[in-house]
């Protein structure tokens, strides 16, 4: 009994060790900073002085805003007000993927995870974000955001291929980034669990994709790349079957939004694809005219929210 128990103890404790080393380890390659609610930096561990490539002295006291954050983002969006919206909405979501920029101005993809810090009456004093660097730098003078490492939490529990929301996700952010013949556009995909999402909405324009072959409804086509960017200029949402095959454009969403609760901002399209996903088992992904984000639902619930 005693070496059984000897053993046991010794097992648990190498568990023990095994675990505070990955910790460790995760934590030494992560980005961590806090920031006040005015976005001025207080703390840089060191990982992030590395990453960044800033001396200590260079960014204590300085606005993450045209430090590590660029003024502009790459569709010309005012960014002065995105440190009190991190601060508004610390715990509203569960990752922020952001465009941060190096000293050398080198532009690179954060995915942060941010936390409030409060005071002895509850209120956000500081904002602690931890970040992980997910730029996919395979595309040869292309810098653009890598899902490796999160798009099975998208689309686990769902009919969806990786590779199909992996496409209509890069379609996202170039239609965020370049708009349509300088003008900002904003659009919804709905993907996955189509029979239930097409009795669930209805069509409001003439439906651009109907009667044609299969092959050219596939949204893992590059060349239909530029009739589905064409096409995001229409009002109504696309809609795309798990498999690739782009069923739809110009669909109204007809599920009712009272039991939606998102944060202050987003508009009618925004609760609209959190109510589809609350009633199916699709994912919904938002393009947002007027910030030029893309917002990521499924389950009813803000899942990812890209600023770009």
């Amino acid at each position: 009994m005693t070496d059984i128990s000897d053993k046991k103890k010794l097992k648990d404790a190498v568990k023990a060790s095994e675990a505070k080393y990955r910790e460790m380890m995760q934590n030494s390659q992560s980005i961590i900073i806090r920031m006040d609610m005015q976005g001025t930096i207080t703390f840089f561990n060191s990982f992030a002085l590395t990453f960044f490539d800033y001396p200590q002295e260079s960014v204590i006291g300085k606005n993450v805003v045209g430090t590590i954050v660029p003024e502009k983002n790459r569709g010309g969006h005012d960014l002065s007000m995105m440190a009190n919206d991190v601060g508004f909405n610390a715990e509203g979501y569960a990752v922020n993927v952001s465009e941060n920029i190096r000293r050398n101005g080198d532009h690179v993809w954060i995915a942060w995870i941010n936390k409030a810090i409060r005071d002895d009456q509850g209120r956000v004093v500081e904002i602690l974000c931890i970040g992980h660097d997910i730029t996919d730098r395979r595309q040869s003078g292309q810098v653009r955001i890598s899902t490796d490492t999160w798009k099975e939490l998208v689309v686990v529990d769902t009919d969806i291929r990786e590779d199909v929301f992996d496409a209509v996700f890069h379609i996202c952010t170039e239609i965020s980034i370049e708009g349509r013949e300088g003008k900002s556009v904003g659009t919804t995909f709905i993907i996955g669990d189509v029979r239930n999402v097409l009795e669930k909405s209805r069509q409001i324009n003439l439906n651009p994709y109907e009667g044609h072959k299969p092959e050219s409804r596939l949204v893992t086509n590059p060349d239909l790349k530029e009739s589905i960017k064409e096409f995001a200029q229409l009002d109504g949402a696309f809609v795309i079957s798990g498999d690739g095959y782009i069923q739809a454009a110009g669909r109204y969403i007809t599920v009712d939004t009272s039991g939606v609760v998102l944060p202050k901002g987003m508009g009618t399209r925004h609760n609209s694809v959190a109510a589809m996903t609350k009633e199916t088992h699709a994912v919904g992904i938002v393009v947002s005219q007027s910030g030029g984000g893309i917002t990521i639902f499924k389950n009813g619930e803000i899942l990812k929210k890209i600023s770009l």
